[in-house]
């Protein structure tokens, strides 16, 4: 039997992916007020045709829920239970979702998608093996390092996701079309271009962060070809034209950037990040695109209108947690920035209170807040 030391991380991650598949599954949350019931939702399972699409995301979204619980499994009781346990976990997840997505509208319940999501929790139990079995493992406690590296790689990783969702490659030339189309009649919105040439300065300061200073040039600009190549050949995606102008613009300020103490370079990157979130909650108030609604709206109505599409969500846990990060290695004690980065989105949706279409909301403040344990959690004191 293999050792009872597991991945340090594996529990937040699965965690994290749970909740991920289930937001995914059941986005926008608008269920049916009289749905079916058990035995129907059973019933309405069925072999329906999924697109290329589909059938990708649906492999794609649980190879990490496979891979996390046979990081949990395999250390204490094998190699072969991690991948069984990984495989039925998964199917079991899948198919309470497909009975709930019965409920919701514009959802179609399919042993298809069934079947898929198996394979991907079956294929990512086998990359957990894999993982153990070249002895890429951390030990339970995780050293300061490794925990504050895992923050910093996770940041990317939500970058990542936001740039290039929804992960579906399609290389066709109708693609490629579809992307440089916006080059061909260039516009630039000056809110987009401060938002991404921000969210770039974050990137650049978590890759400095993880990679020497010689080596870490050539990482951003590999990010940065990954992200613009991602958006040519990603299904409904094109290249915005803001989002290469705020790449032009950081280019140049990179190596008087790189030649700053890194806690002054995560003091500047967290005031700028801090001002471009703060001026998002005040600008609809601003222009008055955020009118007050004319009567307080019932709970479930409050509650689903402050739902984000997946990618937002992926935007929205990447500026908060890296404002907590950016934080602390501007010197701040961890446990002092979390509670900074909660209250700061506390009052951020406090000023949306009584718009008809607010930009924050109880999202944000359960995001914050998972954000905020992260930081408190596993980042090391300066």
């Amino acid at each position: 039997m293999a050792g009872r030391s597991t991945h340090f991380a594996a529990p937040l991650l699965l965690a994290v992916v749970t909740g991920l598949i289930v937001y995914v599954s059941l986005y926008p949350f608008r269920f049916i007020p009289d749905g079916p019931a058990l035995l129907d939702a059973l019933r309405s399972l069925s072999w329906a045709r999924a697109g290329r699409g589909d059938m990708f995301n649906n492999v794609l979204l649980y190879i990490p829920f496979g891979f996390c619980v046979a990081l949990l499994i395999e250390p204490r009781w094998g190699r072969f239970t991690g991948i069984v346990v990984g495989t039925l976990l998964g199917a079991m997840l899948s198919l309470g979702l497909e009975l709930l997505q019965a409920s919701v509208a514009i959802r179609v319940s399919s042993l298809r998608d069934l079947s898929l999501n198996a394979i991907g929790s079956l294929l990512g139990a086998v990359l957990g093996t894999v993982f153990h079995a070249l002895g890429s493992r951390v030990s339970p406690q995780g050293t300061s390092s490794s925990r504050s590296a895992f923050v910093a790689m996770s940041i990317l990783v939500l970058w990542l996701i936001e740039r290039l969702w929804p992960l579906l490659p399609d290389p066709g030339l109708r693609q490629l079309k579809r992307a440089v189309l916006p080059l061909l009649t260039p516009h630039i919105d000056w809110m987009s271009l401060a938002g991404f040439f921000v969210g770039w300065l974050v990137v650049t300061q978590v890759i400095f962060s993880l990679v020497r200073r010689q080596r870490a040039m050539d990482v951003l600009l590999i990010v940065i070809a990954t992200v613009l190549v991602g958006r040519t050949f990603v299904a409904g995606s094109t290249l915005e034209v803001a989002e290469i102008a705020a790449i032009a613009l950081l280019l140049p300020l990179l190596v008087p950037f790189s030649r700053l103490e890194d806690g002054t370079r995560s003091t500047i990157v967290a005031v700028l990040l801090g001002v471009w979130l703060a001026w998002g909650s005040v600008r609809m108030l601003l222009d008055g695109s955020a009118a007050s609604a004319a009567g307080v709206p019932e709970l479930r109505e409050m509650l689903l209108r402050n739902v984000p599409p997946p990618p937002l969500l992926a935007n929205k846990s990447f500026s908060y947690l890296s404002l907590g990060w950016l934080l602390t290695g501007a010197g701040i004690v961890p446990h002092v920035a979390a509670g900074m980065t909660v209250l700061f989105v506390l009052l951020l949706t406090m000023l949306q209170l009584g718009a008809s279409s607010p930009a924050y909301g109880w999202v944000d403040l359960l995001i914050a807040c998972l954000a905020g344990w992260i930081v408190a959690r596993w980042i090391p004191r300066s």
